[in-house]
């Protein structure tokens, strides 16, 4: 999978969820997707097609959900790298010049490596960044 977006060219950012503000987590658990609770969904309704999505519910389990969050500036996610919570800029009106996150993301830029000899990519606003938030 190429690790930049399609129509613009420009590599995805990536950087670790202890690296932003306390309220992102919220907001991706708040107003965004769970793609995990919707593919496994997806997967159970395949051999349950009479059942309620209530009882697929209430048995259901994850430890490590992804999220996908749109806005009508920015298109993130959210999902684990060796058990680290990682959020993933898809879009965005901000760029950035990062560090490449080889060899865990190939070609996409590292945020919590950001410098002046980096990679262009696409970022979050700076009070995402802001750990008093």
């Amino acid at each position: 999978m190429p690790n930049y977006n399609p129509e613009t060219k420009i590599p995805y950012g990536v950087v670790s969820l202890n690296s932003l503000a306390e309220w992102v987590y919220e907001e991706f658990f708040n107003y965004g997707e769970n793609t995990s609770y919707a593919d496994a969904l997806e997967e159970w309704k395949k051999t349950n097609p009479d059942g309620e999505e209530e009882e697929f519910s209430d048995d259901y389990e994850s430890q490590e959900d992804c999220y996908t969050l749109k806005t009508d500036k920015m298109s993130l996610g959210l999902s684990y790298l060796g058990g680290a919570a990682m959020v993933w800029v898809f879009k965005s009106d901000h760029t950035t010049l990062a560090s490449p996150c080889s060899p865990c993301v190939p070609g996409a830029g590292d945020l919590d490596s950001q410098h002046e000899q980096g990679i262009r990519c696409y970022t979050l606003p700076n009070d995402w960044f802001e750990k008093d938030n």
